[in-house]
């Protein structure tokens, strides 16, 4: 159940400051401007991709601090694909086609990961306002047009353009995380910024949980693409799941340049 907070990961984290001033600046404007300074490598005039996932699970129930080897997946992604979310399907030869459902609840939060939809596509179907908090630190409130259960609020970075805190909020929700907080790092790759760290807090059903996922890049024909992901999962300070996922045999195909 923990998984499901994962698509939310890639571009959001919190701050419960309100102040009474508006911005003069749109909801959508400033979402458009942090994209310019994300990396995407769709960005890069890719237009498809596929790659080897390969991912571990440490097996905390038995305390040995052994990791278990899951059955290896193919990630693909193509630039015509609905929602702009790449899918991924189980290698060929891995014999574990009755699990299929179940390993793809566990690893499906990740496809944003590895190729993450812009802001711009995230929150297409929101609306909400623009506070000026602090110095150099704006809220934005986003609220689903169709009246959906979600409603996010951001903590943007006016100058570096970065989205450093996200709160998200569920109305009706029940095994899922009713809130979540948290805060993210980044790196430079060419220039834009790449999340390399992100931190969330969030409950179910009363339960608190911690969440640290950390992100590895490197530079496969001119892009930069994730290809190490490390994800643990607490309640208290006791582990409950830690995911090392690694992407491998890299295959992008791209535009060719005029």
């Amino acid at each position: 159940m923990h998984r499901k907070i994962n698509c939310f990961l890639f571009a959001l984290l919190i701050v419960g400051l309100i102040a009474p001033t508006a911005w003069c600046q749109s909801v959508h404007s400033i979402l458009s401007k942090l994209d310019q300074n994300y990396y995407y490598p769709q960005n890069q005039g890719l237009k498809s991709f596929s790659a080897q996932v390969q991912w571990e699970l440490l097996d905390a129930g038995s305390g040995s601090n052994k990791f278990l080897r899951q059955p290896d997946f193919i990630f693909t992604w193509n630039q015509n694909q609905d929602a702009g979310l790449g899918s991924f399907q189980l290698a060929t030869g891995q014999g574990a086609e009755h699990r299929f459902e179940e390993l793809s609840q566990q690893i499906n939060p990740f496809r944003e990961s590895i190729i993450p939809i812009t802001l711009a596509q995230k929150f297409s179907d929101f609306e909400g306002n623009v506070q000026e908090v602090r110095k150099n630190q704006l809220l934005l409130k986003l609220n689903p047009r169709n009246g959906g259960d979600l409603s996010f609020k951001l903590l943007v970075h006016s100058q570096d353009l970065v989205i450093n805190k996200l709160r998200f909020h569920q109305t009706r929700s029940r095994h899922s995380p009713e809130k979540v907080e948290g805060e993210f790092r980044y790196i430079k790759l060419e220039g834009k910024r790449a999340l390399s760290e992100s931190r969330s807090q969030f409950e179910i059903e009363g339960q608190e949980y911690t969440e640290t996922t950390r992100y590895r890049y490197k530079k496969v024909e001119g892009i930069w693409w994730v290809h190490r992901i490390d994800q643990t999962i607490k309640r208290k300070e006791n582990i409950l799941q830690t995911l090392i996922l690694r992407l491998s045999n890299f295959s992008p195909t791209l535009s060719l340049k005029p």
